[in-house]
């Protein structure tokens, strides 16, 4: 039976084990670097917000829109840069199980048999027959005395847990963008509607300045005529122009959750109201750096560059193998196994560099070059974080009152155009006055709808900048 308890009973090999689990790390020890801004007491902008409560994983969920909620799922499931990404997280995951198992000692096993003849010394015309036949196992282990190895595992783990990041930042993203076209669908079916009503008014009021003119009314001519069917033609125009859009933003949709194009069909039911903001209790920049995928995968990145210089400065050292072989030799198979035909080694090998024109040096300063360029790079993603979480927190604030605004206005509008065309209708007031108050009715309801949008966008922003509880997505690889 082929075994190694001699070997493993040996003090040399027990001694040998002992200083592999004993051996140290080399490399600096990692420190999370200090951030501009991080010791401020709270955003500067946190007070516009009237309502901080946690908004819960599903920050989506907050605009109470089933349609919504249906397309997250799908995009989860079924988005092929989500499950590209995905393929790249398993990558990383794999590259550390390699590097782990360079901690353990290789072990093979081998046999061979070789029966040969030539001929004899006796009688030429005779032949003499030689058979060698042996089977053995070995093992080769290089010990990681200096921590080259396990340096090595921990940088792959860390990018590991980086490409996990990753993929929640994506994901995250994604979601940003999905709500965003939904919304921006949303406004351009009622932007359809709204321009479906002035074709329809402005085919009215062709009709009654067709009509006035055949009558000889003194205050129509033909260029009121003319200007009206104008203003019909553009308004159909700008119909086409608006259903183009509507199925462009629908493409983006089908191609965000992964099917044909021109699967998605033209929604009937609206966007919900803007809810009041319901966003995690978050007050302080420092908050951010355990919330947001993007700095968490960026600390990541430079923690394995961390342990990228120790790999480096471990090269500086000697490698220490051990090799061991047990089996069996014998000239016939029927006798293999016996003690008396038992062979084996155990053998170790020291390797150092002792001189390489400096290479290994500028591997050392290279590693430690890229760790501090990922610092920079760290403390630039926060100082970005913590701007874009300003300025949604003031979008917030501010497009709300213009939404406000913007609809004070709209109201004015129609009520001014109705007004118009009651004044025309009586001859008070001329065909100018009447197209004037239409074209200033349509600007304010286009203005109110890309107000609306921006703070529907501003809300989407708020939530990417703050986070947005990504722990909680579905389908997240954690």
């Amino acid at each position: 039976m082929i075994c190694f308890t001699e070997f493993i009973k040996s003090s040399w090999l027990k001694a040998s084990v002992l200083t592999l689990l004993a051996g140290c790390m080399l490399g600096p020890e990692y420190n999370r670097p200090e951030s501009y801004g991080l010791t401020s007491a709270a955003f500067t902008s946190t007070s516009t917000l009237e309502e901080q409560q946690h908004a819960g994983a599903r920050w989506w969920e907050n605009y109470n829109d089933p349609v919504l909620n249906d397309w997250v799922a799908q995009l989860a499931a079924e988005n092929l840069d989500l499950k590209a990404i995905a393929e790249r997280t398993i990558q990383a995951q794999e590259r550390v199980a390699i590097q782990r198992g360079a901690l353990w000692p290789a072990i093979g096993i081998s046999g061979e048999g070789v029966r040969g003849f030539s001929p004899s010394l006796v009688d030429s015309s005779a032949r003499s027959y030689a058979t060698d036949v042996n089977v053995g196992a070995g093992i080769s282990w290089q010990m990681d005395l200096f921590g080259r190895t396990r340096s090595a595992v921990e940088a792959a783990e860390y990018s590991a847990l980086a490409s996990a990041t990753d993929y929640q930042a994506l994901l995250h993203v994604l979601i940003a963008e999905l709500v965003s076209q939904r919304a921006g669908l949303s406004v351009l079916n009622r932007e359809i509607q709204i321009q479906e009503d002035i074709v329809g008014n402005r085919t009215q009021t062709l009709d009654t300045v067709s009509r006035r003119y055949r009558l000889g009314v003194k205050s129509t001519s033909a260029v009121g005529v003319y200007t009206a069917r104008e203003n019909i033609t553009s308004a159909r125009a700008e119909l086409i122009f608006l259903q183009q859009r509507q199925l462009e933003t629908m493409l983006i949709i089908d191609v965000l959750l992964n099917q044909r194009p021109g699967t998605l069909k033209p929604l009937e039911s609206p966007f919900p109201e803007l809810p009041p903001a319901r966003i995690p209790e978050i007050d302080t920049p420092a908050a951010l750096l355990d919330r947001r995928p993007d700095i968490v995968g960026s600390e990541l990145r430079l923690m394995a560059a961390n342990a990228g210089i120790g790999i480096a400065i471990a090269d500086l050292y000697p490698d220490l193998t051990i090799s061991a072989n047990r089996g069996f030799r014998s000239d016939e198979l029927g006798g293999l196994l016996k003690n008396n035909n038992a062979v084996g080694f155990l053998a170790g090998q020291i390797t150092a560099r002792l001189f390489e024109g400096g290479r290994l040096r500028a591997q050392i300063r290279l590693r430690e070059s890229e760790a501090r360029e990922l610092t920079l790079q760290y403390a630039g993603t926060v100082l970005t974080a913590m701007a874009e979480v300003e300025t949604a927190l003031v979008q917030e604030r501010y497009l709300r009152q213009q939404v406000d605004q913007r609809r004070a206005s709209t109201t004015a509008a129609r009520h001014a155009e109705t007004l118009a065309q009651q004044r025309y209708q009586r001859g008070i007031t001329s065909l100018l006055e009447v197209l004037e108050t239409q074209r200033r009715r349509r600007n304010a309801e286009r203005n109110l709808l890309i107000t609306q949008r921006a703070s529907w966008q501003a809300r989407v922003n708020l939530h990417l900048a703050l986070g947005g509880d990504w722990l909680g997505i579905p389908g997240t690889q954690g």
